[in-house]
């Protein structure tokens, strides 16, 4: 905590303890710091170790980004940075570099979890060991480091064209972001853009006459928990057409990937999706039952989050969990997407919509079924689907083997993850409201839930539905497919081709 630096560090000038002459002027001066210049600094160590030192840096209106660097750090330094008053929790922060990198870097945007504003930000570089660093086999007493703040702007280079496809990349350096500007004439009722070509989950923001650098400054929002994201905008109410004019269009990850991401963006003048995007691609054909059972495993996105599902039908029905699939008022969600794995080195394709046809809330499971393409274009009508064979759970012991399919969130680089096989054994079971569910030691993390447990013979036998136990250590519980009810299994089975 900050108090406890402050107060360390008076006590040592108390007891007559000499500080090097950077920290003796006033060691809880705040320093002004001036976008692209170099600062050479010095965090002033106490006897204890602990030490900080304080700046100020001011943020104006049309700054998009900020990124904050430290150079030549001679120890493991942090940075944290507070907007509109000084520091004195570090636990009571707006952004933090903790890592255990000596050189730390601090990015912030418009578009951040806590998003950049105009105004002054106070910065502390903070030394938090109880022992300070060796230097030549002495304790050092201060800490030297270079610091630079980065300003980024957000300024649209590239004008679009309606009809006219562009292949764009975003830059972690850059923010994440890119802006394009595009100009409407008189008498346009509706605008499209769309999407394309992206592994990364990608949003939105349309801004007339200005920039769009955060959502609050945004005419038009496009934010779904699709990548591939569309918009499409109107005039505003009363207005029939849109306003003629130079119109801003702001690409960005709001997750703010460390990775560059690449996408493509199309205008269209009124609301019809592009031809380009309106092809549907077939699963790849495999003998390898494995590779089959990857195909079959699906993530589905809903209104509150993803999670995963297991195709169980040639023709698209799909077995889930209900809390992956239920929406904002408690009923199921009134639009779900699918995305399929076609190549398991990259996040699955964004595919196909699909509705919910049973749920049980209390089991926690649900049935979908997919009905178009994700634009609602009908499917070819010889369009096939691999699913997994429904097998047997009622038999299953103790230390037989299982493998898990699902799309967890800690399974990818970027803001989209990829397909996750891990496989452990069957650990026991236990009563749940009249249900046997399945015990496992196989690891489970937040997102596969709905996903595939199979055993050897890549049959399905489990819904994966969640876990008790900390991070590493939990146990993961299984819905075994014996228990899903008959009526649901009948229509699979009138569906299928087995």
């Amino acid at each position: 905590m900050r108090k406890d630096l402050r107060s360390l560090i008076l006590l040592v000038a108390l007891i007559g303890i000499c500080l090097p002459v950077s920290a003796q002027d006033n060691p809880g001066a705040v320093k002004p710091l001036v976008f692209g210049r170099s600062y050479e600094g010095a965090v002033p160590l106490a006897e204890a170790g602990a030490g900080y030192v304080s700046y100020a840096l001011r943020v104006d209106e049309d700054v998009f980004a900020v990124r904050l660097d430290l150079k030549n750090a001679a120890a493991d330094l942090d940075i944290y940075a507070r907007y509109g008053a000084p520091i004195d929790d570090y636990e009571n922060v707006d952004a933090s570099g903790t890592s255990r990198v000596f050189n730390e870097s601090l990015f912030l945007s418009r578009l951040s979890s806590r998003p950049l504003q105009t105004g002054v930000y106070y910065i502390d570089i903070v030394y938090r060991s109880d022992h300070a660093p060796l230097q030549e086999y002495r304790r050092m007493k201060e800490i030297p480091f270079e610091i630079e703040a980065v300003s980024i702007s957000a300024e649209s280079t590239v004008s679009l064209k309606p009809g006219e496809p562009f292949s764009g990349e975003l830059d972690p350096e850059m923010g994440m972001a890119r802006s394009f500007r595009l100009r409407l004439p008189a008498g346009v009722e509706e605008c499209r853009i769309d999407l394309f070509d992206t592994d990364a989950n990608l949003d939105i923001l349309v801004g007339y006459e200005k920039p769009a650098l955060s959502r609050k400054n945004a005419d038009y929002i496009g934010d779904s928990l699709i990548g591939n994201e569309s918009l499409v905008f109107r005039g505003a109410r009363g207005l029939t057409t849109l306003t003629a004019g130079t119109y801003y269009i702001t690409v960005f990850d709001p997750v703010q990937s460390r990775y560059s991401e690449t996408f493509g963006i199309q205008v269209s003048l009124g609301q019809d999706v592009p031809q380009r995007l309106l092809r549907v691609p077939r699963f790849p054909l495999t003998d390898d039952e494995l590779q089959h059972a990857v195909h079959a495993t699906v993530e589905v996105a809903g209104e509150l989050g993803r999670g995963s599902g297991c195709i169980v039908s040639s023709d698209g029905f799909i077995l889930t969990s209900w809390h992956v699939v239920r929406g904002a008022s408690d009923g199921p969600a009134d639009e779900l997407f699918v995305s399929a794995t076609l190549d398991p080195q990259s996040p699955p394709e964004e595919l196909f919509k699909a509705r919910v046809v049973e749920y049980d809330q209390e089991a926690d499971i649900a049935l979908l079924e997919i009905v178009s393409g994700i634009h609602g274009q009908p499917l070819p009508d010889d369009y096939t689907f691999p699913y997994m064979p429904i097998g047997e759970s009622v038999d299953l012991r103790i230390g037989q083997p299982v493998s898990l399919l699902g799309y967890p969130g800690a399974g990818g680089a970027g803001s989209r993850v990829s397909v996750t096989l891990s496989r452990g054994i069957i650990s026991g079971f236990v009563k749940r409201e009249g249900v046997s569910m399945i015990k496992t030691d196989t690891l489970i993390l937040p997102g596969s839930s709905g996903g595939a447990a199979i055993n050897p013979y890549y049959e399905l036998i489990g819904i994966i539905s969640y876990t008790i136990g900390e991070k590493g250590s939990s146990l993961g519980f299984l819905y075994p497919v014996s228990q899903i009810p008959e009526t649901w299994l009948e229509l699979i089975r009138n569906r299928s081709s087995f």
